[in-house]
This record gives C-alpha cells, sequence and structure tokens, in this order.
C-alpha cells in the first residue's frame, strides 16, 4: 500500500509507522493513489514522545502495551509474543509511562499491512490475544472518500506477526472494518468533516468539596467527536458562588496547556478561549482546569457551563453542557514555592545530555506529589533544536519528554500518584536534553504560570498553589540564562559514561561525539589516539607500540549514528603504529592513527558519530615490546586528536585535514570549538561474570496451606559484558521457622524440629521471571527436610546475554500440613558462590560473583503460611441507587454485592439474599425471578436464577458446584451483581411501591466459601470474617414511568416569542402499557421560571408537540407571578389540556415550551425555564388500576432525568 519514508528506505528502525513524508504514494487493490498530508488530532510530540515510542499506562483500567505512529494513531501489541517478534523496540522496560489521558490521546488503529506487501488488512479480535486479518479490498481514492485519515492509520508489521492471524474473509468497504477495541479504538470511517459533538467525558469530575487555593484543578473535561477544528470555547460560571472565588482558568489538553490563564468576567462570570486550534478526528478530550483563590468564600458553589463551541467550518452539537458542583471548603491548600537554583554552565552546540536549567521546589504545608511540570523556553534557540528532554532529582531521572512543543513548552507528564515532596522538604530539579541550533543562540527556561507545576498535596487531594519567587520570567535573575557556545565547527563529545567491557566483544561503543558546522565543511583527516591504564592500576602507562600496535583491537571505525554509515575506517589496531605525545592521561604516550578517509559537514546541521571496535583479548599478541596485549581489568580509551594540534591542522589550519567545501581555504583552529583533544571515558575491560541480586518482586507475601504455584523469591542474575552466560547448576537453600523465632534456620526450625520447609513446601520449580519459560521442575536431590536445606537443579541451560540481567522466579506449591502455630515461615537464598555454576563464550565455568541475595537468615522475602484465608463481603461501589423500574422489565439491577478474600482465594457455595424490611406483599406482588451474575475460576461470566419463597422474610437461595461456583482472587475482590426479572399486569403486579433486595449472610445456612488451598469454610457466622446482612437501596416499581431527556436549546435575549426548553419524553414499560396526560386537575407538568424581568405584564406559556405542532397545555402568567428577586420562583403547572396526549410504553414524544415574552426591557433581566428534583413535578394516569382516572406522581430525587434547566435568556 505504502512505500517506506525516506529515512526508513535509509536504514532508520522508526518502528512501523508508514507515512512519513508530505504526500505518499499508496495503492489498494491495484489503484495507485496520491495520499494529502492530513492534520491528526494529535502528534507524539504534545506529550513528550516520538514516533516508535512503545507506551502504556499502568495501574489503570487499560495496562495494555500500545506503539504510537508520527499521525498521532497507535496499535495494541495483542499479546507479549507480538510485542516480542520486535526485538529492536527493546524490552519491556523501553516501555515509556504514561497518564492515561495521554495514551487515550492516540485514537487506537486496527490496520495493517505486511512490510513488503501492499494490502492493507483490517484486524477483528476474536478473543483473548486472538484476530483474525481481513483484507480491505478497495480502491485507494474509495478508502479516503470513506475515511480520510485511512492512510494515517496503517501500521506496518513483519512476517512472523502475520502468521499468528488467521486470514478471515474480504472486506469490500473500509465501512466493514471494525472498531478495534481492547482499552481504546478508533472507528473506520471516521465522521464527515466539519461536524463535530461535545458531551461530557467519562473523566468528567464528581461534583466535590474543594480547599480554598485549590490550584489545577480539573473543572470539565469534555470530550468533542467528529472531525474538525475547535477554535473557540467559551464558559459561563453558574452556582451560588462567584467570579472572584477563581484566580485563573486554563484549557488543558492531557497535561498540555494550551492557553494562558483567563480570568471570568465580574459582570457576567464568562469566560471565553480563542485561537486553539484544536484538530479533532475521532475523538478528543479537552480539560477546563481551575485555580481557586486563596479567599474563594467558604461555602460558595460553582459550576460551569459550556455556552459557546466555534469551530473551523462546519456545525457543532451538543453543548450547553454543564460540569458538576464545586463547593468552597474553609480549608486551606498546602502552598508550593518553585525557585531558580545553584548554576548552569554555557552548554555547546551539539552537546548529548547537558544541563539546561535548574530549579527547588519546596512543600510548604503538606506534603505533595508533582503531577505535571510545563516550562517555558524564552530563548531564542529552536524548539526542534531541543530533544530527549529529562528532569533529575538527585541524579536520578523522574521524568522526560522527547521533544518540545511546537510553541516552545517542555512538558513533563509524572502521572499517579507523582514524584512526593515530603511536607517541608524541597528537591532540587535539574532540566538536561540533547541540544542542536546555532552558536549565540539562548536558552531561558521558566515556569509561566503557577498552574504549570501541580503538586497534588497529601492531605486534601487537591493541587496546590505554586509561588514562583525567581523563575518567572526570562530576565537574567529570574531563569538560567544560557547561551550556546561554538565557532565555525563545534565538536562535542558526548559519552557514553564509564563502563565495563568484555574481553571478547563486537562494535563495542568507546566514543561518541558530535561536529555541528556553521558552514559547509570537508573533513579529510582524523587521527584517534588509544591510551591504556595497565590492570586498573589508577595511573595510565606509555602505550605507543610503534611496531605491532594494538592487536587485541579489531575493526576500529567511525560510524554515523544517524544513518549507520561508516565514515572512517575499518582499520585494526595493529596499525595504530604511530606514537602521540599528547592527549592520554598522565601525560603517557598513546597508540596513534591518521585516517585519510573523507566526508562532508553541512551547514546548520550536526552530525553524531561514534567509534567502535572489536575487543579481543584472545588474540597472539607477540611480546608488549613490539604490541599491546590487553587482559581483563585493564582500562583503555579513545581520544580525537585535535584539529589545532601540529599533527594535524596546525595553529593556521590545513587544506588537507579541514577545508570548506569546493574552495581551498583550510578551517583555521580558532575556528573549532575546541581545537584540542577530545578525551572519551575510561572502559574497563572486564571478564566473564556473575553478579546475584534480590528482584524487587515478588514480596514477603502471606498464603494459606494447599496453595498451589506461589512466587516465593526473585534472584536477578546479572552477566557481565564479557560474555553471555549459560547457568548450569543452581542450589537452593530453604530457611523456616516458627512463629516464636526470631530468626530463619537452615531447613529444621531451631525451636521446632517438626517444623522443616519440606514439611510446608510440596514442590519446588524454577522459571525465567521474565519470559515465564518454565527452567526446571525436577531437581536432582531435595534435603528441605533436613538440616542441610538445600534443593538442587542440575544440567539446566538457562540463557544470560552479556551485559543483561535475568531474573529467576523460584515457585513452590504448599503441602495440606497445618502450620505449627497460627503462621510458619520459610525462604529460599543461594547461600554459597559455588552454588551456581554457569558457562561463557570459552566452555569457562564461571560461578556467583556473591553470594546470599535474600539475607540468609534474615530472609528479605519470605513467604508466611497460614491456616486460612478470611472473606469480607460489602456493598460494590457500583451497588444502584434508588430508581424507577417498571413492569415487566429484564435484568433490573437491585444489588451489587462485593466479595474480598485475604490470604487465599475463595469459591462460594452458598448465597442467600432476602428482603429485610419491606412489605412482603410487595416483594412477591412484582419480583418473578432473582438473577445473580458472576465470574467463575475460568473468568467466564455465569448466571444463576431462583425464587422469593413465602418466609416473612421472602428469600432465594443459590447453591453452586464443582466450575460452576463464584471465584473470588487470593487478595482481591469479585462483585456479584443481583438482577431481578419483574412481574407484568397478567401476573398481578402492583404500582407505586418500593423495596429491596438485600444480603443475607449472618447465619451459618446462609453463607458457605471454601477456601482453594486450604480447604477451610467459611459460613455466616464464622469467626474472623466480616459476612454480615446488608441492605440494598429501595426500587420504586411502576407499571410504567416516564423517563424525561433535555433537548438542547441555544440561549439568547428575552425578547418576541421563543422556545425556552425542548425536551423528549419516553415511557419506560412494555408494549402494553402506557402514560397518558389528560383531564383530571391533578395531571400535568410543573414548571418554574427563574427569572427578573417580565413584571407588570402577562407572559403566555404554551406547550406544543415539538414534532406536530400540536398545541397541548396553555398557561397565562399573573401579574408579578415572575420572580423579581432570586429567592422566588413562579409555580408553572400546565393541567388544562387542549387535547389528551397518550405515549405508549417503549415509545417517545417531543415537547417544546413557548414563551411570548414582555418586559425584559433592563439590561442583564433574564428568563429560564426549569424543572426541579421535587415531588409531584410530573403527574401522569398509567392504567395500573382499574381505572384509568387514577394518578401516579413522581418521587423526589427517583426520576434521574430531573432536574431539567433551560438556557438562559439574557436582555444584552
Amino acid at each position: 500500500m505504502s512505500k517506506l519514508s525516506k529515512r526508513t528506505r535509509e536504514g532508520l528502525l522508526k518502528t512501523f509507522a508508514v507515512l512519513t513524508a508530505v504526500t505518499t504514494i499508496m495503492s489498494l487493490s491495484g489503484f495507485m493513489y496520491l495520499a494529502p498530508n492530513w492534520a491528526s488530532a494529535a502528534v507524539p510530540s504534545d506529550y513528550g514522545l516520538v514516533e516508535g515510542n512503545t507506551i502504556s499506562a499502568a495501574g489503570s483500567d487499560d495496562p495494555d502495551v500500545y506503539i504510537v505512529n508520527d499521525w498521532g494513531y497507535k496499535r495494541l501489541f495483542l499479546s507479549p509474543q507480538i510485542f516480542n517478534l520486535y526485538g529492536h523496540l527493546g524490552s519491556f522496560a523501553n516501555v515509556k509511562s504514561v497518564s492515561a489521558a495521554t495514551r487515550d490521546a492516540f485514537p487506537t488503529s486496527g490496520l495493517f499491512r505486511v512490510d513488503g506487501d501492499e494490502k492493507v488488512y483490517g484486524i477483528e479480535t476474536t478473543g483473548e490475544d486472538v484476530a483474525s486479518l481481513h483484507w480491505v479490498n478497495t480502491s485507494g481514492s474509495q478508502a479516503v472518500a470513506d475515511d480520510p485519515n485511512f492512510f494515517k492509520k496503517v501500521f506496518v508489521i513483519n512476517a512472523a506477526e502475520f502468521a499468528l492471524y488467521s486470514v478471515a474473509s474480504e472486506y469490500s468497504s473500509v465501512n466493514q472494518v471494525p472498531a478495534y477495541t481492547r482499552g481504546g479504538s478508533v472507528s473506520s470511517p471516521t465522521p464527515v468533516a466539519g461536524n463535530v459533538s461535545v458531551s461530557l467525558a467519562s473523566s468528567n469530575p464528581s461534583a466535590q468539596t474543594v480547599t480554598q487555593g485549590s490550584y489545577g484543578v480539573n473543572a470539565m473535561v469534555m470530550r468533542f467527536s467528529g472531525t474538525g477544528t475547535v477554535n473557540e470555547l467559551s464558559f459561563k460560571r453558574g452556582g451560588a458562588g462567584a467570579t472572584t472565588d477563581y484566580d485563573n482558568l486554563y484549557i488543558y489538553d492531557g497535561a498540555r496547556r494550551l492557553t494562558a490563564g483567563r480570568t471570568l468576567s465580574s459582570s457576567e462570570g464568562t469566560v471565553t478561549f480563542i485561537s486553539l486550534n484544536v484538530a479533532v478526528s475521532g475523538t478528543k478530550d479537552l480539560t477546563l482546569v481551575g485555580d481557586h483563590s486563596s479567599t474563594a468564600g467558604a461555602g460558595n458553589v460553582n459550576n460551569f457551563s459550556l455556552t459557546n463551541v466555534k469551530i473551523a467550518s462546519g456545525t457543532v452539537s451538543g453543548y450547553p453542557v454543564v460540569s458538576n458542583n464545586f463547593t468552597v471548603s474553609g480549608s486551606d491548600s498546602g502552598g508550593l514555592t518553585v525557585a531558580k537554583s545553584g548554576s548552569v554552565a554555557n552548554p555547546k552546540v551539539g552537546q548529548k545530555a547537558t544541563a539546561l536549567s535548574e530549579f527547588k521546589v519546596t512543600a510548604n504545608t503538606e506534603a505533595s506529589y508533582i503531577r505535571r511540570i510545563q516550562l517555558y523556553n524564552g530563548g531564542d534557540v529552536k524548539a526542534t533544536d531541543l530533544t530527549n528532554l529529562y528532569l533529575e532529582v538527585s541524579s536520578v531521572k523522574v521524568a522526560e519528554t522527547a521533544a518540545m512543543t511546537s510553541d516552545g513548552y517542555a512538558v513533563f507528564d509524572f502521572g499517579a500518584p507523582g514524584y512526593k515532596i515530603t511536607k517541608g522538604d524541597y528537591k532540587i530539579f535539574r532540566l538536561f536534553g540533547d541540544l542542536a541550533g546555532k552558536k549565540s543562540e539562548t536558552i531561558k527556561f521558566y515556569v509561566e504560570y503557577a498552574a504549570d507545576v501541580l503538586g497534588i498535596g497529601d492531605q486534601y487531594g487537591y493541587g496546590m498553589k505554586a509561588t514562583i519567587t525567581d523563575f518567572d520570567s526570562s530576565a537574567t535573575g529570574e531563569s538560567h540564562n544560557l547561551t550556546l557556545q561554538g565557532g565555525v565547527l563545534t565538536i562535542t563529545m558526548n559519552g557514553p559514561n564509564a563502563t565495563n567491557v568484555g574481553t571478547t566483544t563486537s562494535d563495542t561503543i568507546l566514543a561518541r561525539y558530535s561536529f555541528a558546522a556553521a558552514n559547509n565543511i570537508e573533513v579529510k583527516k582524523t587521527r584517534l589516539v588509544l591510551c591504556l591504564d595497565n590492570l586498573g592500576s589508577g595511573t595510565f602507562t606509555n602505550a605507543a607500540a610503534t611496531t605491532n600496535g594494538w592487536y587485541d583491537l579489531e575493526d576500529i571505525k567511525v560510524v554515523d549514528e544517524d544513518s549507520g554509515t561508516v565514515l572512517v575506517g575499518p582499520a585494526d589496531g595493529s596499525t595504530f603504529t604511530a606514537s602521540e605525545a599528547t592527549g592520554c592521561p598522565d601525560s603517557k604516550t598513546g597508540a596513534a592513527k591518521t585516517f585519510t578517509d573523507m566526508y562532508d559537514l553541512v551547514a546548520s546541521q550536526t552530525r553524531n558519530l561514534k567509534v567502535t571496535a572489536d575487543i579481543k583479548t584472545g588474540n597472539t599478541n607477540g611480546t608488549t615490546d613490539t604490541a599491546v596485549a590487553l587482559d581483563s581489568t585493564d582500562i583503555i580509551k579513545v581520544v580525537l586528536d585535535g584539529y589545532g594540534e601540529a599533527d594535524l591542522s596546525g595553529t593556521s589550519g590545513d587544506v588537507a585535514v579541514l577545508k570548506y567545501t569546493g574552495t581551498s581555504t583550510a578551517v583555521d583552529d580558532s575556528d573549532v570549538v575546541p581545537n584540542a583533544d577530545l578525551s572519551g571515558n575510561n572502559m574497563t575491560i572486564q571478564s566473564s561474570s556473575l553478579t546475584l541480586g534480590l528482584s524487587s518482586s515478588p514480596t514477603s507475601t502471606t498464603y494459606v496451606k494447599g496453595t498451589s504455584g506461589i512466587d516465593a523469591v526473585g534472584i536477578t542474575f546479572a552477566a557481565s559484558l564479557a560474555s553471555d552466560l549459560k547457568v548450569t547448576d543452581i542450589t537452593l537453600t530453604g530457611y523456616v521457622k516458627d512463629e516464636s523465632g526470631d530468626t530463619l534456620a537452615v531447613g529444621v526450625d531451631t525451636n521446632d524440629s517438626s517444623v522443616t520447609v519440606g514439611n510446608l513446601v510440596s514442590a519446588v520449580k524454577l522459571y525465567d521471571g521474565d519470559s515465564g519459560a518454565l527452567i526446571s521442575e525436577t531437581p536432582s536431590s531435595n534435603n528441605l527436610n533436613s538440616t542441610t536445606g538445600t534443593i538442587v537443579f542440575n544440567n539446566l541451560a538457562w540463557n544470560i546475554p552479556a551485559g543483561q540481567t535475568k531474573k529467576l522466579l523460584v515457585k513452590t506449591n504448599l503441602s495440606s500440613n497445618a502450620p505449627s502455630g497460627s503462621n510458619d515461615y520459610f525462604s529460599f537464598d543461594i547461600n554459597t558462590t559455588s552454588d551456581v555454576s554457569a558457562v561463557d563464550n570459552n566452555s569457562a565455568t564461571v560461578n556467583a560473583g556473591n553470594s546470599d541475595p535474600n539475607s540468609n537468615t534474615t530472609g528479605t522475602v519470605k513467604v508466611t503460611v497460614s491456616s486460612a484465608g478470611t472473606l469480607a463481603v460489602s456493598l460494590a461501589p457500583s451497588n444502584p441507587i434508588s430508581a424507577p423500574v417498571y413492569w415487566g422489565q429484564a435484568d433490573t439491577e437491585f444489588t451489587n454485592l462485593r466479595i474480598r478474600s485475604t490470604n487465599e482465594a475463595f469459591l462460594i457455595e452458598r448465597l442467600n439474599v432476602f428482603n429485610l424490611g419491606d412489605t412482603k406483599a410487595d416483594v412477591l406482588a412484582n419480583v418473578d425471578q432473582v438473577k445473580l451474575t458472576y465470574t467463575n475460576k475460568a473468568g467466564t461470566s455465569l448466571t444463576s436464577v431462583g425464587s422469593f419463597n413465602q418466609d416473612t422474610r421472602p428469600s432465594v437461595s443459590f447453591g453452586f458446584t464443582g466450575d460452576n461456583r463464584p471465584y473470588i482472587p487470593k487478595d482481591s475482590s469479585a462483585d456479584i451483581k443481583v438482577t431481578a426479572l419483574m412481574k407484568t399486569k397478567a401476573q398481578g403486579a402492583t404500582s407505586e411501591v418500593n423495596f429491596s433486595i438485600d444480603f443475607s449472610g449472618v447465619n451459618a445456612d446462609e453463607f458457605r466459601a471454601v477456601g482453594e488451598g486450604s480447604g477451610t469454610v467459611i459460613a455466616g457466622d464464622t469467626s474472623g470474617s466480616t459476612i454480615d446482612d446488608l441492605s440494598g437501596n429501595n426500587m420504586y416499581a411502576y407499571r410504567a414511568f416516564p423517563k424525561v431527556e433535555q433537548i438542547s436549546l441555544s440561549s439568547g435575549t428575552p425578547i418576541g416569542t421563543k422556545d425556552v426548553l425542548k425536551f423528549k419524553i419516553t415511557v419506560m414499560g412494555l408494549s402494553d402499557s402506557k402514560i397518558l396526560f389528560d383531564d383530571p386537575a391533578s395531571v400535568g407538568l410543573k414548571f418554574e421560571a427563574v427569572a427578573s424581568g417580565g413584571t407588570d405584564a402577562d407572559l403566555v406559556i404554551n406547550l406544543y408537540d415539538a414534532d406536530s405542532g400540536a398545541l397541548y397545555a396553555s398557561q397565562q402568567t399573573q401579574v408579578n407571578s415572575v420572580q423579581d428577586s432570586p429567592t422566588v420562583n413562579a409555580s408553572i403547572s400546565f393541567t388544562d389540556w387542549e387535547q389528551d396526549v397518550e405515549i405508549t410504553g417503549g415509545q417517545s414524544k417531543t415537547f417544546r415550551v413557548e414563551v411570548a415574552f414582555q418586559n425584559f426591557l433592563q439590561t442583564n433581566d433574564y428568563f429560564q425555564l426549569v424543572m426541579r428534583d421535587e415531588a409531584s413535578q410530573i403527574t401522569y394516569v398509567d392504567g395500573a388500576r382499574s381505572g384509568e382516572d387514577q394518578m401516579v406522581t413522581n418521587v423526589a430525587s427517583i426520576f434521574k432525568s430531573l432536574p431539567m434547566n433551560g438556557p438562559i435568556f439574557v436582555t444584552p
């Protein structure tokens, strides 16, 4: 379908993104198409990412791993197996942790093509980690017509991944490609360009109480759907608060602030954000963020309405939308102080990981978790010349972003919970990054707004106001004002850091440096010098070998890191026969060679180079009189000889070394910065070795007897860079103690000889903790029942690559033997270095370099063995609130139970529900069946159905056996949903009654669970577990009830005749039911007018059918009945019906209320029509009783669609 970008064709492994050029030729079904470069909703640089980054929002509801492309789309790795097919991405350790908001900013695509094949496939997931592919057999022009962003969503996969899928039937249209979902989705096709709808996002904050001075508080999260460009958003503050409750308001896209701070207008409480230029393609979430004033009024209530949205072209629907209420408490949030700190040296053009700024953040009155920091560069270096930025605290990286935003911001998203600063403490943040740019350009990072440093206080849980004392402008005293250093040619050494290297290696990097040229330059000579610290004594030695050079170094070359092109060399160390008197430490001579390979430097571009070599200490070198022989513990370094030295350019330059392209003019040494030697770091040659450590997982955990497959300990095995290692033998030592023991003993407890590791553990297995592969489950010997305390595994073949660390995971099965008391304890460790044997690439035996990573008798990580676990039953957070239900309603949700286990998993065998205290007749007359929905051990959702008995407290008992039992995982929880099938009219259902379905668990015969490991039975009366009766919320039964949905109307001025409220009533009921609004005097709809104005005149208010235009009811208000103060509201009741209104169950009717305005003459006079969430606002006839003149009225807070608040009409 698509040709790869030029960068990819040149060998840059840029992962899977297909489209990176301005236009790209693509083909589908044989049709060639020139695809335009459309804009996408978000790009990786907006969030500090680059194309090809792998990301995951660990800890969220979707921890899966994705990869992003240049166009702002991501693809999911369906399984770890697929991820591991792409070795150039590195391991899972390279996956960047991002917030859920950042992850969701990139829509998920399911469009793939195989490398080398033009066909595009749509993926269809058919099960967990299972999917099939469908060829999208359509022309390129039709694909783009169906979805303008089609080609931007295509990811290239390799043949190995393609082989893992089955190929299903073809799709003939883009429209057939299903939404690709597993935590995120992108629908094909994209909605018609120019049409955008807005709604509240699922992450919109709930109503809450905020502190005075709380900053960076999310006030409203808006979801824009469709395709278009959002340019302007307008909001209006509402509620019994004040405009002065807010210092500033902003619009954020994830962690990135898009706007400057805005204040609310004091007269109208409005604020408008312009020039946003936010692209929407699919869905896009934007957040209104507020800074609460430290003098915000205690008890004040504020909310925000999105009153207007402007896009570049097309239509917008869905607004106004209204946020939830924010009530100001009388407490003050803590504060942060941000200040410039330390000093930062001027960097050089081309430097990598160089210091760019430094600042101090102090948590004053409560501890703070730093969630985001946004820094602005007030200097003139281009944003694209600052890359790979990161923040360090005490030399530890705490946040990173791959690139600046296009408008000059470095945005650091720390995620949740954030980086902690304890109360009264401070942390010094140092900013580092890679630097291009030009000589004399400037860098001036600072914090533009207090909200740009978001720290969540640990006491109140809200953003702490940041006071920026001297780090809030580009002025010299307010920020680190840095000036880029360089000449016509700037050379910068960029590492690598001093490290260990192997005795037998290939292409080991000895030095990295960059050339940044202001003019086009030809480099015609390069001189490298080799230096030696023999056996790592701490002092370098003379290392020139003018006869045979350095035979143990081979294939020495200079490589362009960006293209992979070899620019200089290769040459073996045996050719380094020149003696170099300068450059090596301690004034020692080095071995040098001058290369005459020529390459170009392009003006205003930085060329990144590396010096590599193969280390072969096993070579036969002759004597050290004629050649340098290398060995383990030797330290070597490479030096780039200075271009101002006599053996190269000299002080006046040399056209045979450096010259300006196309001229005969040499580059003078004064124009080279620096013109002296540039030295790489020390590389220590290290022989094969193996270092043990304690893994961070698993940690000490409690299990009950009989549990299988527990993780007992993780031990890390680190191979040095010298060689790969194959581990062949491992001996584990087991330690044990009972409750009375202070320390663990080898094999057998010192206080009670019956307590042994072998008595507690029935099996031990070894696993690769990274891949999950089984290493061995058949020990050669087992002495865990004796004081020898060992279990031995021989003839293993576990491979550890050179320079890598792998985890040995020790898993055990616990025996069914009970502990000696309440608990016994055991652990495993490697007791001596000889307990591990491995072989290296030369077949030499390598033992562990250290022992006891798990602290032997102390046991850092140990397993506690208990007799049994415990259970607790509570109402789940998703337990439904009181609501109306109708006759015959299926799957009516009454109660959600959450059952939590401790120490072991449980299987539920009996569970009872009952009605605790309502009228028995009401329950039995209305509930036909009760259904439980739950999950078994296999993860399958199952159901069980029963009916109430005739007891005084009607109950249903559910029994479960075998694989059908509800499963509660160890130290976790599972929810059981209780729903009901409501009875119908024919079954004798009754109306306007309410009752609950409750959990009955206090008695022995009402609840039974069995521990999966221990077999322990927990019943309702079992001590140690919390199994009590629990009351659900009452549901209100009706034959039918109205569901009211407000339909958006635009606000305006109270002049003339206008619609002031529009709504739809859907009858929730079976098709044999209906509701009527007709002649009885009390039947009707009740509204209230909230207004200032309209006095001394009658207002005619009419209720119409919005579709047919039929007049249903009318009311004429009396003089002075419309409110003229904020506390008096007029009642508007439509009870005198011009014609009967009848709506059948399952059907809807749309209404509109029209007002003929009069006497709204004063500026800011306003009018709004509302329906309150109060009793008797809706009265109707439902036919539930013998005559159809029997009325039903709503109960306050039960009809959840109320209140309705119409738009506000204001006199300008």
